[in-house]
This record gives structure tokens, C-alpha cells and sequence, in this order.
């Protein structure tokens, strides 16, 4: 379907239509981390863009690497030591976990980029915790006011609350037409619409998805039935794992990821200060694997699965992603007294990783396909 494919292609050519919005005389600020406010980028008039990896070899980071550290921030910084992201005016960093604070020294040392920035984030949610991550993003908006010679009025930043909240609504309207049996889009065409979100201008992405609902409904080769299934696990900057669980006759009907349904799932609330109210969205959103109160998020794992019908769960998490390693436990756990097989897989972020998982895959669709 033609309005589908326009989110694939987003996603594939995201370096060429970053490129094209600088050659305008616009700027672009990368970040690696759902936690950095989107709003207060765009509201300076540049295109905030997330640093996605590629499953491609890492030769170059390889060189100043150890084995340990996480696949998906050693494939994001190889793309940048090759200059993929040679176009960005900026990089932010959110202090999520211990591999993407050290990232962000490699990065500053090693990428030639004019502006970088780290929001020292909460790992709670707590009222003090509030106060301080509303004057780190009082920082962060001087700091960018700064370098990019611009002023953020709080008009801008309540155009650029409402624009993000559009996309917000948008997106999870599109997940709800995978409540159906079958779903109306697959798992993996969910998952490019709100990758290519990460990397596209909101207005434009929200154009894009109200075109998509006006004609989705007289769809000629919607997704064939299968297993329901709820995907969780690390960050997930590609469609490979939900392409194999799909091809293997599983459906993807919700997800638990950082690029997924927790990217959109909060709006930015009502406030006279929207600087405020960015904060409060931001240390509020659905909680991933580093924030202390984990109850959040397994209560909203808990809707997911009574809202989208889930028969079964796969939680895909990366070697070394210790946030993710030492939440897996709890989050089996969890799933399991929802009353849900769980399939809990170990991968690399490279194209080699994935293919080790698809025999697994199928035994456990085969399984809960055999128990309904």
C-alpha cells in the first residue's frame, strides 16, 4: 500500500531529507535518547533527528571499543565515524545508561560536530526530581538559544507542544488498527511509522499519517492471521526482528519499546509555563528499564495486552544492554502472571544476530498457535 511505503522510505532515506533541510539554511540537532525534549529543539527551528544504527559490520568503532559495550550504541557511533551523520548541527544526550554517557566522550573526541549538550536526567519521578530536570531543560534551552543565535519563546514551544502532541495522537490511533483480527497494518509497517517519526519533520509525518487513515480502510492486502504477539525488549532502530516474527506467522499487535508505543504514548499536559509542562511529560512518560519506578511501565504492559488482545510475548534484549538485562527478570515474571508464554532471546545488533534467532521464533509461534 502506497501510504505505507511512504514511512518505509522516510526511514530509508533519512540522511538524504536531513541533508535537504540543511541545505535550506536549517539546522539539524541529533539525539540518542526518547528522554531528550523533542520540543524545544524543534522550536528553534531545527529538525530534531534520533541516531539510529545500521546492522551492518563496525569496523571502525570496533578500533576503539571493547567487546563489551552495547551493540546498538557501537553501531550508531560507527555510522557516525563514516560520516553518515556529517550534516548535524548538533548532538544531545539524555543520561540514560552507562554506554550512552560514555558514547557521548567518544563522540565529542572522535566526531566533528559545533554543538553538543548532555541533560543530566532523573532516574526517578519523584516531586525534587521534577525541580532539577526543569532547570536542566532551562539549561538546555539556554544552551541551544546559545549556539544555534536564536530566541525559544513560549510561543514557539507551545506550537511545538502542539504539533508533538498531534503526532502523539496520530500515532496511537495507528496502533489501534492493529486491534482487529486480523490487525490492519503489521507490526513491522507500525514499527516504520514511528521510526520514520524519529527522523522526519512533525508536521510532514502528520500529513503523512491522516492520509494513511483516509484510505486504510479499503486496504486490499491487509496482514493474514496469526499468533497476536507483544514485542519488548532494547532499543529497536530497524524492522528485522519483527520482519522474522512476522514471516515465521506471528502478528506483532503491540510493543513495550523506547521507539515504540512509550516513544508517543504520553501527551505534553496543560500549563501556563510550557517549559513546565515539557519537563513533567518527559521525566512522566512511560518509564523505560533505568527509571526506578519499573511499576509504571508494567502497568502499561498490562493494558497493551488487554487492549490488543496479545496471546504471547518475545522479549529481543542486546548483549551487554544492562538496563534491559537486569529488568528482563521482573519483566518475564510480569508477563508470565498475565497469563502469557514468554520467549526471552539474547542478540547482537547485526544482521549475523538475527538470523540466529529465527529457529527459536518458530518453535515458540508454533507452540502458542498450538495452545490457543
Amino acid at each position: 500500500m502506497e501510504a505505507l511505503e511512504t514511512f518505509r522510505n522516510l526511514l530509508s532515506t533519512r540522511h538524504t531529507m536531513a541533508r535537504r533541510w540543511k541545505s535550506q539554511n536549517k539546522r539539524v540537532i541529533g539525539w540518542s535518547c526518547t528522554y531528550t525534549p523533542e520540543e524545544i529543539i524543534y522550536a528553534a527551528e531545527a529538525l530534531p533527528v534520533m541516531i539510529l544504527g545500521d546492522l551492518g559490520s563496525t569496523t571502525l568503532a570496533d578500533t576503539l571499543l571493547p567487546r563489551n559495550v552495547c551493540s546498538f550504541a557501537r553501531s550508531c557511533f560507527d555510522v557516525a565515524l563514516r560520516g553518515d551523520y556529517d550534516y548535524l548541527n548538533g548532538y544531545v544526550v539524555s543520561n540514560c545508561c552507562d554506554n550512552c554517557d560514555k558514547m557521548y566522550d567518544l563522540w565529542r573526541y572522535h566526531v566533528k560536530i559545533p554543538y553538543f549538550h548532555f541533560i543530566n536526567t532523573p532516574h526517578t519521578n519523584t516531586e525534587k526530581a521534577h525541580s532539577y530536570f526543569y532547570e536542566e531543560l532551562q539549561r538546555f534551552k539556554a544552551s541551544l538559544e546559545n549556539a544555534l543565535r536564536t530566541e525559544i519563546s513560549d510561543g514557539s514551544l507551545r506550537n511545538a507542544i502542539k504539533i508533538h502532541n498531534e503526532n502523539r495522537v496520530l500515532l496511537k490511533r495507528a496502533y489501534d488498527l492493529r486491534r482487529k483480527d486480523p490487525p490492519l497494518i503489521s507490526g513491522v509497517e507500525a514499527l516504520e511509522m514511528v521510526l520514520s517519526s524519529l527522523v522526519t519533520p512533525k508536521t510532514e509525518h502528520n500529513k503523512l499519517l491522516n492520509q494513511l487513515f483516509n484510505k486504510i480502510a479499503s486496504r486490499l492486502n491487509p496482514p493474514k492471521e496469526g499468533v497476536r504477539l507483544l514485542v519488548s525488549g532494547s532499543e529497536m532502530d530497524n524492522t528485522e526482528l519483527v520482519r522474522i516474527v512476522e514471516d515465521l506467522g506471528g502478528n506483532v499487535v503491540a510493543d513495550d519499546l523506547s521507539t515504540g508505543s512509550r516513544y508517543f504514548w504520553n501527551l505534553v499536559g496543560p500549563d501556563s509555563d510550557p517549559l513546565r509542562a515539557i519537563s513533567r511529560r518527559y521525566l512522566d512518560m512511560i518509564p523505560s528499564p533505568f527509571m526506578y519506578h519499573h511499576e509504571e511501565r508494567f502497568s502499561h504492559i498490562n493494558e497493551m495486552v488487554r487492549r490488543y488482545h496479545v496471546e504471547g510475548a518475545i522479549i529481543f534484549v542486546l548483549k551487554f544492554c544492562d538496563a534491559h538485562l537486569f529488568d528482563a527478570p521482573l519483566l518475564v515474571e510480569e508477563l508470565k502472571e498475565l497469563g502469557l508464554p514468554v520467549l526471552y532471546l539474547e542478540w547482537e545488533h547485526s544482521m549475523g544476530g538475527v538470523a540466529q534467532l529465527r529457529t527459536r521464533v518458530e518453535a515458540f509461534i508454533e507452540m502458542v498457535g498450538g495452545v490457543k
